[in-house]
């Protein structure tokens, strides 16, 4: 079975009955953009058997699923290393984007890195930014320089996406809005 040395993941994490606003449009609930997953859902996909023992796993996520996210870290094997990417959410005129959320305005959102084995010493680039400043468009839909700077970090072949929205060139895909490149069902342990 192919094992993949980088995976790329936006968990379709479950949002209770919270709302969003996109780009000014009516407020609609968060669950009924895209089919989401429980936490034990996301837990329970075999990431440990996908991924190679020198693998990084670059994941986006919410403040309110930060705690899940290290939990999904320690389950799948792999340790937390940094915050890579910080998305700064943009209008088509340049304009920061702002959500209500409970405690202040969100207006970013975060990619976290973790890693197994020695990945450290595999990057090809050290001058790769945190901060992407790129568009707000569809609900949920990630910068594509997200992709472009993870493949000047790292060059690997084996490069996984989850939760893919959109075959990408060089990238395996997984999801349920994309043709899947990989079939999950082999990886899991009989």
């Amino acid at each position: 079975m192919k094992k993949y040395n980088i995976i790329y993941a936006d968990p379709a994490w479950k949002f209770g009955n919270s709302v969003y606003q996109d780009n000014g449009r009516k407020s609609r609930e968060l669950n009924k953009q895209y089919e989401t997953m429980s936490i034990k859902e996301i837990k329970e996909l075999p990431l440990e058997n996908i991924s190679a023992d020198d693998c990084a796993l670059f994941m986006w996520v919410t403040d309110f699923h930060l705690p899940f996210a290290f939990e999904l870290f320690e389950k799948w094997g792999f340790k937390y290393r940094t915050v890579a990417f910080i998305w700064k959410k943009i209008t088509k005129n340049g304009k920061t984007c702002a959500n209500l959320g409970a405690w202040t305005m969100k207006n970013t959102e975060i990619c976290l890195l973790a890693t197994k084995g020695k990945m450290y010493d595999k990057r090809k680039a050290k001058n790769v930014f945190q901060l992407i400043e790129a568009e707000r468009t569809k609900h949920s839909k990630k910068p594509l320089e997200t992709i472009d700077r993870i493949e000047k970090i790292f060059d690997f072949n084996n490069k996984l996406e989850m939760f893919s929205r959109k075959n990408l060139q060089g990238w395996d895909a997984w999801g349920n809005e994309v043709e899947n490149s990989i079939d999950l069902s082999e990886y899991y342990k009989k």
